[in-house]
């Protein structure tokens, strides 16, 4: 501009709308809660298991579905064939029903041998060796033992009336008083 006046009135009126827009402006930071994605509302993975289920399931319903009407036709006979079986032959199905007889053999000839063996020990000497050793230590012991084998009726009845009182004196046979 040529006129220094014009000029001065120019920026000053720039000023002012500068200083107006500053007031007037808005902020420009956004504080607002951010878009949802599109793909967490659909859930497509989830969406593509459960219809991959519900096909397995229609799958599964049309197969029993197939099989009860097949049941339907031929009158509710039950199928219990293996067809297989006819087919199937055990290669050493003999050889190991010889085994097995062999095995049984044997067995019954260790249950004969173990009933035919003759005891090792003998009761009866247990029994005479037991009152023998009763016997020595009657003949040891100072006093009557409490816990002897053998006893006889006499001693029974002496026990039963004093109740083992006469077990220190019995040497002496003679009660105090």
């Amino acid at each position: 501009m040529q006129n220094k006046a014009c000029m001065a009135r120019h920026i000053q009126r720039s000023q002012e709308r500068h200083q107006q827009k500053l007031r007037n402006m808005k902020s420009s930071i956004d504080n607002k809660c951010p878009r949802g994605g599109s793909h967490l509302k659909t859930k497509a993975k989830k969406n593509a298991l459960m219809e991959e289920r519900f096909a397995q399931i229609e799958t599964e319903n049309r197969l029993l579905l197939e099989k009860m009407s097949h049941i339907m036709r031929f009158k509710g006979g039950i199928d219990c064939t293996n067809d297989s079986a006819k087919y199937s032959h055990s290669l050493s199905k003999e050889r190991r029903k010889r085994e097995l007889q062999r095995i049984t053999k044997d067995n019954q000839k260790i249950l004969q041998r173990i009933q035919a063996a003759r005891p090792t020990y003998n009761h009866k000497r247990w029994e005479e060796e037991a009152q023998r050793n009763d016997e020595i230590l009657q003949n040891i012991c100072e006093f009557r033992p409490q816990n002897c084998r053998r006893r006889t009726q006499e001693q029974e009845d002496d026990d039963s009336i004093f109740g083992g009182y006469l077990d220190f004196y019995d040497s002496t046979n003679s009660i105090p008083e």
